[in-house]
This record gives structure tokens, C-alpha cells and sequence, in this order.
């Protein structure tokens, strides 16, 4: 693998930490579960930021994967947006 591109064992915590993160910045205190479609999209863009500034390769389906963790399931979670 390229450095940079998470590797970890629990490779997506640094997703889930910044998920969590960015709905607090973002002023959305709600569970993250139960945002509103509109808001996790903000709260996606916010993570694809952070993860950019820290030099972090985005595997293909990330975005996916993250809501799964992050407990949405619903179509709406899952929307892939073009980088």
C-alpha cells in the first residue's frame, strides 16, 4: 500500500473520529444516526477535507462503509458523491 492510505487494522477509526467530530463542529448534536440526509453530506465533506489535510488516501467506497459503521442505513447514507 501507498503511505497514507489507511492501513490499520481498524483503518476506519480515524474516519469514525473525524465523523464524530465534524457533526460537533458543525453544530449538529444529534446522533449521528439520525442526521438529516442533508447534514451528513456536510458532515462527509467535512471528513473528505480533514482526512486531505492530513494526507489520507480515501479508498473506493469510503463513504459507504463509513455510514455502515456509523449506523445509517438508509438509501440516503450511502450516496456517492464525485471527489
Amino acid at each position: 500500500m501507498k503511505p497514507g492510505l489507511i492501513q490499520t487494522i481498524d483503518g476506519f477509526r480515524i474516519l469514525r473520529d473525524a465523523c464524530s467530530e465534524a457533526a460537533r463542529n458543525l453544530g449538529l448534536a444529534t446522533e449521528l444516526e439520525r442526521l438529516s440526509p442533508e447534514h451528513w453530506q456536510r458532515v462527509l465533506t467535512a471528513v473528505e477535507i480533514r482526512t486531505q489535510t492530513l494526507g489520507i488516501n480515501l479508498p473506493d467506497g469510503w463513504r459507504k462503509e463509513l455510514a455502515a459503521q456509523m449506523g445509517r442505513d438508509e438509501p440516503d447514507a450511502f450516496i456517492e458523491l464525485e471527489s
